[in-house]
């Protein structure tokens, strides 16, 4: 029927499965972290969306390194400037290159305008000329922005 070895075995086997099952689950005592799940930004690698990006990004911060903004510089303008440049050269492939077309003005202005901001830091004596290069390249984002039909080209429709 029942032997001693037998229900010392079941019992030691029950007693440390509900050891392991405390062992393994979290303590009334701990905060729970919940985990949010957000969506994956939708990622493009039509330099349009990018330039008009750009676009928007300049005149929101431009402003800032007009007034020599010191103090907010580096967070403001550089850190989102460097970020949109970044995801530009990743998204828009070598190989989708022939698409930026006039575009590729924006991406110039973008780093002409990091490099004004970083010249404005560091307090160089070389800021006219670099105000002057972001200038001349905001002009020409302007036009690609201003007319489409020089920004982007379908791959599909060169050489036909």
């Amino acid at each position: 029927m029942f032997s001693f070895k037998s229900v010392v075995f079941k019992t030691t086997i029950l007693l440390c499965s509900v050891w392991m099952l405390q062992a393994c689950s979290n303590s009334s005592d701990q905060t729970e972290e919940k985990v949010v799940i957000k969506p994956a930004p939708k990622l493009t690698n039509d330099a349009t969306v990018y330039a008009n990006e750009a676009w928007k990004l300049i005149n929101q911060v431009d402003h800032l390194v007009y007034e020599k903004q010191i103090a907010v510089l580096e967070e403001q303008v550089r850190k989102p400037v460097r970020k949109l440049s970044t995801d530009w050269r990743i998204n828009v492939k070598m190989t989708d290159s022939v698409t930026e077309g006039k575009y590729a003005l924006c991406r110039k202005a973008l780093t002409s305008l990091d490099i004004w901001a970083r010249e404005m830091l560091e307090s160089s004596g070389d800021v006219a000329p670099k105000q002057a290069d972001y200038e001349r390249d905001k002009k020409q984002c302007q036009g690609a922005i201003d007319n489409p039909n020089l920004g982007n080209t379908d791959p599909k429709k060169i050489g036909v």
